[in-house]
Parts: C-alpha cells; sequence; structure tokens
C-alpha cells in the first residue's frame, strides 16, 4: 500500500514539516471546477476566510488566484473586469493587474512610473494549479508551492478513458472538518440516507481495518463492506487537510469511487467538491450516464446532502455554543471512538 507521505526526498508534506503542528495554510485546495469558470469575468471564492479572485491570465494561459482587494483603496477586484489587454481592472480607480500580481497601468499616475513600480501596489497572489479538472490553489508559503504534491485521485489517472464521472460542488453551512467527518463516517448512511442511497436494513458493523496512520492521514480496509457485505470490500483514504474517498469494486457493476473535496471558507462554512467516477463492468450504465443532463444529477447529489445538512449544522451550533467536556460528558465524537 502506498505510503501517506511524499516519496520524494525533495516534497513536502501537506500541513508543514513540523510532525507535532499541521498548518493548514501548506497545501493544496481545490477552488472552482474549471469547466465551470468564466474566461471572460473575475470569479470570487473564500478560502481560510480569506477572499480571494479567480481569473484568466490569456498571456500566460492559465488561471490566476488574487487576493480580492486592489492595494489603492481596497475596492473588491472580483467586481472588475477583464482589460482588453488581458490584465485584472480595478473597477474603482482603473488600475490593472498582471498574472504575477504586478500593477502594469494606474491610468491617474504621472509620467515618471514611480507609483506603478511600488511594491505596494502589487497584489498578493497564490500559486496554482489545474488537475483533473479541477483549479487549486496554495495560500501558503509560494516557495513551497512546488514542492508539495497536489491532492489527486492516482486511480483516475490510469485508463482515463474508462472511468464515467459524476461532478458536483455545493457550498455547506457547516465545518470543512464536520463534513469530512460526516462523510467518512460510513455507519451513518443506513439512517441518514434511508431512501435516498441508503436502506435501514443495511445496517450493522462497520469494521474498518486501519492499515496506515499518521499526520498525512489515513488508510484502512473495510473487507466486509456495504450493505452487509452484499457490495465487496471498501477502501476508504484520507488525505490532510481536505480529501478523502471510498473506493469499492462489486461483482455486480464494477468499481465505484466516492471522492469528497472539504474546502475550508471559513469557520462554520465550507464547499464541497463530490466526484463520483464509476468503471462499469458494462459498457452501457456508462453511455446511460453521459447522456444524462449535469443539472439532472446535480439536483440528485444535492438531495442526498440535504439529508443530514439539517442535523450536521445544528450540531455544531451545539460544539461552538457548549463546553462540550463539561456539558456532554458521554458524548462521543468523532464517530470512530464508539467503536
Amino acid at each position: 500500500m502506498k505510503t501517506l507521505s511524499p516519496s520524494d526526498v525533495n516534497s513536502l508534506p501537506a500541513g508543514g514539516s513540523d510532525p507535532l503542528r499541521f498548518d493548514w495554510k501548506e497545501g493544496w485546495y481545490p477552488v472552482h471546477y474549471v469547466s465551470d469558470l468564466d474566461k471572460s469575468k473575475p470569479t470570487p471564492f473564500t478560502l481560510l476566510a480569506i477572499d480571494f479572485v479567480i481569473w484568466w491570465d490569456s498571456t500566460a494561459s492559465c488561471w490566476r488566484v488574487f487576493e480580492d482587494k486592489c492595494p489603492h483603496r481596497l475596492a473588491p477586484l472580483s467586481e472588475g473586469r477583464i482589460a482588453d489587454d488581458g490584465l485584472l481592472e480595478c473597477p474603482y480607480h482603473g488600475w490593472a493587474f498582471s498574472g504575477e500580481g504586478q500593477c502594469d497601468r494606474i491610468p491617474q499616475q504621472v509620467e515618471d512610473l514611480a507609483a506603478q513600480a511600488s511594491k505596494r501596489t502589487c497584489v498578493v497572489s497564490l500559486p496554482t494549479a489545474e488537475r483533473q479538472g479541477l483549479l487549486f490553489a496554495y495560500p501558503g508559503l509560494p516557495e513551497n508551492a512546488s514542492r508539495t504534491p497536489v491532492p489527486i485521485i492516482e486511480a483516475l489517472e490510469e485508463s482515463p478513458s474508462e472511468w464515467v464521472c459524476i461532478d458536483t460542488f455545493r457550498d455547506l453551512p457547516y465545518d470543512a472538518l464536520t463534513l469530512l467527518e460526516n462523510v467518512i463516517d460510513a455507519s451513518h448512511i443506513p439512517y441518514t440516507h434511508h431512501r435516498s442511497v441508503g436502506n435501514r436494513s443495511f445496517a450493522g458493523p462497520v469494521e474498518l481495518e486501519v492499515k496506515e496512520s499518521g499526520k498525512q492521514g489515513f488508510q484502512g480496509v473495510w473487507e466486509s463492506g456495504p450493505r452487509l457485505g452484499t457490495l465487496g470490500q471498501q477502501d476508504t483514504t484520507f488525505l490532510a487537510p481536505g480529501l478523502m474517498w471510498h473506493d469499492l469494486t462489486s461483482k455486480q457493476f464494477g468499481r465505484t469511487l466516492t471522492v469528497v473535496y472539504a474546502t475550508p471558507i471559513r469557520k462554520g462554512s465550507c464547499r464541497i467538491f463530490a466526484r463520483f467516477p464509476f468503471k462499469f463492468s458494462s459498457k452501457v450504465p456508462g453511455l446511460f450516464m453521459k447522456l444524462t443532463p449535469r443539472w439532472f444529477s446535480h439536483i440528485g447529489q444535492n438531495a442526498v446532502l440535504e439529508d443530514d445538512q439539517i442535523f450536521l449544522h445544528h450540531q455544531e451550533r451545539t460544539y461552538t455554543t457548549k463546553k462540550m467536556k463539561v456539558s456532554f460528558p458521554n458524548h462521543q465524537s468523532p464517530v470512530a471512538s464508539i467503536i
């Protein structure tokens, strides 16, 4: 089984090199599906309680992520436009910025260009990477970005043409950690998602054997698998800070993954990027899925998220308003603590 830590001696683990501390800024986060971005206009996004703007740099032919504030008067650059010369232009006074964050145009400046040349006129620009249809941003030290692996699903790199994938995303009214704990917890599915993707009659023990664990996450095997063993073995992987997936191979229909990226917007709010790749034993189901409109599958996936959204939101509110150890001495969290 592959190690959770980077194998390249020149690589850095997500979270930084300190074995006792996880730095949430030192990691790659998905911020958008590339197919949903518009190259003609900037798109706002919030990551780790900092507002950013995503925009297409036609000069370098790549996506850029800037802090969403002009260094002049702090106006949101996401309310601006991409000018005819390809620069990101502030809507307030027309300052315009190149892909590296350099201010290349100040309409009001005198001819000596002194203001334009100042470092004070630069915008903070994050390293970006485009992988497996997702745009990732790195909010940590820029020099660490190239040495920190982008969290992707390695299985999808193998024979990619054989996979059919359903993608969806949604902003949720609870924390990224709450989301991750919930989607890793397979034992809630028969009850919470009864009649959507589960059934109460399939409830039973989840005997997950952890094969590897550490600061970078864990890998485990549920040999009997879900639905009382009728589907087959399910492997679960969590890569810190925000990626988890279940990997199930069934004799009935083939191999399927349940992939969740949890991107922290701010405390109490996150964006889920949910991916459902299938490698069917037969070509017919895959053909049907390709013909299904994306909006239709998006509605179905939202219905599943709404199964548990209300009590996850209220659960988190209770966490933050009560002193858990005093008020709820018998409370068990995470779910693994009751096993």
